[in-house]
């Protein structure tokens, strides 16, 4: 498998440093100081188009300044490694960019020569700490870019969450009630969200919160792992003079162990994508998707039908959602909503989708992905640590206190602390499940 992913990451890093050409383009690498990487990224700066930079803040902060003006485009290639933010604080903020010409693309992932990517075994990550005062990374309000690409990242909030010492169960209340990425309604054409893991997220990994440049702006949020986060993402995003977005696209993505704001049936917010209305898009497409062990259900869908956008569905996986609502079935939990005034959540299966809805759905599957799962160590993590012990759940039943055999879910943790670990990533062990969800091959290239 390592081999594999390496050839691909090869041909993808080529891509990257032979497209530079252009006057109009720039390039900045990005490697902690004192490592082989950083050497790499020396010799390959000329200070002209070709920059080095040993912080990622520093290498927000040069992007933005030559993104002020024309249809300039900047590659930020970040190496592998954990960043702790300006004086370690945990938190990285893109300055205003105000030019709607302007592409900005963040991209982790890369080796020690940045000869290759591979983010879901080499890790970028953006280690966060107690007490951190904002997402992880934030766009400035009042920005403006044709295009915004954040690719190849690890956002782990667990050192900024509060754990019952006891169980390792999240405890909300203490915790920081920001989520990992914040959008402050940027102005954009194309926003892209890519080959990234959101991880133990206390309140969400973020929202396509963005305003429309145009009719045809579009949101991709591709190849990305959502795990143990409360309320993981939704379709939210707001209309600008008469502009709504065209299309939201989640295609192959991950959500795992997504949690509902709070643990019982009566929470407002439950599952691991939040449906909005027609304002939020013209087009939803959702496919190729793995949902698995959300206890609040995949998709939450609250308001009527007939105010919802265009929804496709096709070729998703669905296995053991809405465990929160008692629904020990395998193909339970597609849907948990309201679908507008009704007093408590609808559970809505697989079939009944296809039967009763007038979406397009197609190609969907019920199965368990079989997904290994790496639990964190009971022993408090410190604020900068990167490294945990951890246990591996074979069985992500085992979490709820499910009989194996199947039967009624009873929740006996709340987003106990999870560890993504490489060696033994969240991809399904069934051979027929392996083509849904991230796919550590499809990343995003220019």
């Amino acid at each position: 498998m390592q081999t594999k992913l390496s050839l691909a990451a090869v041909l993808l890093a080529m891509i990257f440093t032979t497209s530079m050409a252009s006057a109009d383009e720039y390039l900045i690498y990005v490697a902690r100081k004192d490592t082989p990487a950083y050497t790499a990224a020396q010799g390959k700066a000329n200070e002209t188009t070709v920059f080095a930079q040993r912080t990622l803040h520093k290498a927000l902060r040069q992007a933005a300044e030559l993104l002020q003006t024309g249809p300039h485009t900047v590659t930020v290639l970040v190496a592998e490694g954990a960043y702790v933010g300006k004086a370690k604080q945990g938190v990285w903020v893109i300055p205003v960019i105000d030019n709607p010409e302007a592409t900005l693309r963040l991209v982790g992932g890369m080796n020690e020569d940045f000869s290759a990517r591979q983010p879901f075994a080499w890790l970028t990550r953006l280690v966060t700490r107690e007490g951190r005062d904002g997402a992880l990374l934030q766009i400035t309000k009042k920005s403006k870019l044709k295009e915004l690409v954040v690719s190849g990242f690890l956002f782990d909030a667990a050192p900024s969450n509060a754990y019952d010492s006891k169980t390792n169960s999240l405890l909300k209340g203490q915790s920081r009630t920001y989520p990992l990425m914040s959008l402050s309604l940027i102005h954009i054409d194309h926003l892209v969200i890519d080959s990234n893991i959101f991880i133990n997220g206390a309140h969400g990994a973020f929202e396509p919160y963005i305003v429309p440049l145009s009719a045809n702006t579009v949101v991709d949020i591709t190849n990305n792992c959502f795990l143990n986060t409360i309320i993981a993402t939704s379709t939210k995003a707001t209309s600008f003079r008469g502009n709504v977005v065209k299309e939201i696209n989640f295609v192959r993505n991950s959500f795992l162990l997504n949690w509902p704001y709070n643990p019982d049936p009566t929470s407002a917010l439950v599952s691991a994508i939040n449906l909005y209305h027609k304002d939020g898009c013209v087009s939803l497409n959702i496919e190729q998707n793995l949902f698995a062990f959300n206890p609040g259900g995949a998709l939450q869908h609250d308001w009527p039908e007939d105010r919802m956008p265009e929804i496709t569905l096709n070729k998703n996986l669905f296995f053991m959602n809405a465990g929160l609502f008692e629904d020990g079935a395998d193909d339970g939990g597609v849907i948990a909503g309201k679908l507008g005034l009704n007093p408590k959540y609808l559970i809505i299966d697989l079939e009944t989708l296809e039967d009763d809805f007038d979406y397009t759905v197609n190609g969907n599957v019920v199965m368990d992905p079989k997904i290994p799962i790496a639990m964190a160590d009971l022993q408090a993590a410190d604020s900068y640590s990167v490294e945990r012990k951890n246990t591996v759940l074979n069985d992500v039943r085992r979490l709820f206190g499910l009989n194996q055999d199947g039967g009624t879910v009873a929740i006996a943790n709340f987003a106990p602390a999870l560890v993504y670990d490489p060696s033994t990533p969240p991809l399904p062990t069934e051979e027929a499940a392996k083509g849904y969800g991230f796919q550590p091959s499809q990343l995003w290239s220019p």
